[in-house]
């Protein structure tokens, strides 16, 4: 019975997180997710965009990253973590958004040796779950319609991809 037990309990522990096939449906109701999320963040809705854009920045999509960092930077939402904040926007910077990167540079130009390497260690840990690659997310620049302005656009593609919990630190 005991051993039993503990197999099970090991085969809990190695299992991987939960995989969910995405296809356009569910791509199309992610970015809607994302588009409300964005709304609530500027309307200043912080728990009602974190629900959303926690979701949405688990998958990959870039602009829900770049937003959750200023979330933890700012402490809005959620408890103020400048460590989780630059990771989210230093991860957001996959996408090749110029301005982001400008923005993530000048913080990460701020920090000491020891703050740079703990900032890349975890940069890294969510590249692995979270990232473009382990996503299925794609950037481009694309020239908006009935514009001279470009921008930078994500998209995710169909497939089956893990979603990863996302940490977040419980109030002091």
């Amino acid at each position: 019975m005991r051993r039993a037990l503990v197999g099970v309990i090991a085969l809990l522990l190695a299992m991987p997180a939960l995989a969910a096939l995405y296809g356009l449906t569910q791509i199309d109701n992610l970015y809607e997710n994302e588009t409300s999320g964005l709304k609530f963040y500027e309307k200043g809705e912080y728990e009602q965009a974190l629900t959303l854009l926690r979701e949405t920045a688990a998958l990959g999509l870039k602009r829900s990253q770049y937003i959750l960092g200023f979330m933890f930077l700012k402490g809005e939402g959620v408890e103020r973590n400048a460590l989780l904040g630059l990771a989210w926007m230093g991860l957001a910077t996959e996408s090749g958004n110029e301005d982001w990167q400008a923005s993530y540079d000048q913080l990460y130009g701020t920090l000491n040796d020891t703050q740079k390497a703990m900032l890349q260690r975890k940069i890294e840990e969510y590249r692995a779950k979270y990232g473009a690659v382990a996503q299925g997310i794609t950037c481009a620049k694309t020239k908006i319609v009935g514009s001279r302005k470009v921008d930078w656009v994500c998209r995710k593609s169909e497939g089956s991809y893990e979603l990863h919990e996302i940490e977040i630190p419980a109030a002091r």
